[in-house]
C-alpha cells in the first residue's frame, strides 16, 4: 500500500471517529426523561395526589405538559409547575383516579428548545389518594 493511500485511509478514519463522538455529544446533550412518579407500570395501592418528572437539565417550564387518560377519558389536572429540584416539574390531579390502569402523557423541551414526548401505564389498586 503507498504512503498517500495509508494517509488518506488514516484522515477517513479519524473524521469518521469524529462524526461518530459529535453525534454522541450531540444527542446526549437533549434533554431526556431520567425518573418519574408514578413510574412506568408502577402498580400503587391507591390514586397519586401529583405526576412528577424528573430530567437530566432543567426543562423550560412554558413548554411543560403533563396529562393523564384512563378507560373512561381524560383524567383534570392542574397546570404544571415547578419543584424544589430544578430538574423536575409536577402536576397536581385534579381528577378521580378509581382502580385501574391510567396512561401518563407529557411533553418538555430543554434550553436548546428541543421538544420531547412521551408516554407510560401506571395502575391504581384502589380509589383514594396517596400523597407524594
Amino acid at each position: 500500500m503507498s504512503r498517500s493511500r495509508a494517509t488518506v485511509r488514516s484522515a477517513i478514519a479519524v473524521l469518521a471517529l469524529g462524526l461518530v463522538v459529535s453525534s454522541t455529544m450531540a444527542a446526549s446533550l437533549h434533554l431526556r426523561l431520567t425518573k418519574s412518579f408514578p413510574a412506568a407500570d408502577q402498580v400503587l395501592p391507591a390514586a397519586p395526589d401529583t405526576v412528577r418528572l424528573w430530567f437530566n437539565e432543567e426543562p423550560e417550564l412554558p413548554l411543560a405538559a403533563i396529562g393523564i387518560e384512563g378507560a373512561n377519558g381524560k383524567i383534570d389536572v392542574a397546570k404544571v409547575e415547578k419543584t424544589d429540584d430544578p430538574s423536575s416539574f409536577k402536576a397536581r390531579v385534579l381528577g378521580d383516579l378509581p382502580s385501574g390502569t391510567y396512561r401518563v402523557t407529557w411533553r418538555a423541551a430543554g434550553s436548546d428548545g428541543h421538544a420531547i414526548r412521551g408516554r407510560y401505564d401506571f395502575e391504581v389498586e384502589t380509589a383514594g389518594h396517596e400523597p407524594h
